[in-house]
């Protein structure tokens, strides 16, 4: 029995040594044939990625396709803007702003040499000018800043550089009551003035020429002849005190203008102040003798689109400025002697206007 035993153990000894091995190669199968599964699969994905990547359009691609076709009619509008829209001068370290002086780039807010026009709207502009309000009265020797109109003082020019003449778009000058220490051809006085004889100055910075009109026609300055003084008064000089022997202009009648803000008669003329080299200007004097207007590039101020005021400049731009198309006007302050300290204007429009033709 136990020999029986005994071999029985040794052959379920060698059974089972012969069994291991065996488990072990299967398992060894198991794990080569997963490999070999995961290898087949990862081939399968990349060679699917690369075919996605060359033809990207494979999974989205389009049956059919069709268009529309747009069409927009624009109607004809004139349209036109102005920037910046506000302009504020004022003294700014070594840079100061008083009587007499010229506020540009240097003493404006946000260095602003330039005003640009633009044309918004749709069709053709093919001339600009300007139009600035003034005060209602002489705001001279009121003492309140508030009565002096900035807009009044403006000076623009239209050259590439801005190295070109600076005008006056419509400054107005109001009458005074006495010519002081100027010899003039006729006596000043509030009553003489009612009557048709004025006596004034045209304030340009630091400079100012004094000026006298005489009427033709008693109580109406419809038509007379204006006198002006040949050299400047300045804060140190003078300048010329007789109007007697200086440059005069016989001033004609303006055809009645029936509507807008200049309706009525005026006298006019043209006048080229301070010498050759100044520009020249479209003087006016309403019938009723209330103020002297200087005008240029104001194509609706009394005279200025006249042949007797023919070397005036009616507009700013005369050129061709189609829609998106931009045009720019330097832009500076003449401050005159003798103006009260403070911000200017709060009692009066301070308003710079543009205005366009369309070709």
């Amino acid at each position: 029995m136990h020999t029986h035993d005994n071999n029985c153990r040794a052959e379920n000894k060698g059974a089972a040594r012969h069994y291991k091995p065996q488990t072990r190669e299967i398992k060894q199968k198991g794990d080569e044939t997963m490999k070999n599964e995961i290898v087949f699969g990862f081939v399968i994905a990349v060679i699917f990625s690369f075919a996605l990547i060359l033809n990207p359009q494979t999974a989205h691609s389009a049956a059919a396709n069709d268009t529309v076709t747009i069409s927009i009619n624009v109607s004809q509008v004139t349209m036109v803007d102005i920037n910046p829209s506000n302009l504020t001068w004022s003294s700014r370290g070594s840079y100061t702003i008083e009587p007499g002086t010229v506020a540009d780039n240097k003493t404006e807010e946000m260095n602003y040499s330039n005003i640009w026009v633009e044309n918004i709207g749709s069709v053709n502009i093919s001339n600009i000018w300007f139009d600035n309000s003034y005060s209602s009265s002489t705001p001279f020797g009121s003492g309140n800043p508030a009565e002096y109109d900035p807009a009044n003082m403006i000076v623009v020019d239209n050259s590439t550089d801005g190295d070109g003449n600076y005008t006056f778009i419509n400054r107005v000058e109001f009458p005074e009551n006495d010519s002081m220490y100027i010899k003039t051809n006729n006596p000043i006085s509030p009553s003489q003035t009612q009557d048709g004889y004025l006596f004034g100055r045209f304030r340009n910075a630091s400079t100012e020429y004094f000026f006298e009109f005489a009427r033709d026609v008693s109580g109406n300055c419809s038509s007379g002849t204006f006198y002006w003084s040949d050299t400047a008064k300045t804060k140190t000089t003078t300048g010329d005190t007789d109007l007697t022997a200086g440059s005069s202009l016989a001033l004609s009648t303006l055809a009645e203008i029936t509507s807008g803000r200049y309706a009525g008669n005026w006298s006019f003329g043209e006048v080229q102040i301070g010498g050759a080299n100044q520009p020249y200007y479209c003087v006016a004097i309403p019938e009723d003798c209330s103020k002297i207007m200087f005008s240029n590039r104001n194509a609706d101020a009394p005279g200025v689109t006249h042949s007797n005021c023919g070397n005036v400049s009616d507009y700013l731009s005369e050129e061709t400025l189609m829609p998106g198309a931009m045009k720019k006007a330097w832009v500076k302050a003449y401050i005159p002697l003798g103006v009260a300290y403070g911000v200017l204007g709060g009692n009066t429009n301070r308003t710079l206007t543009v205005f366009v033709d369309t070709t």
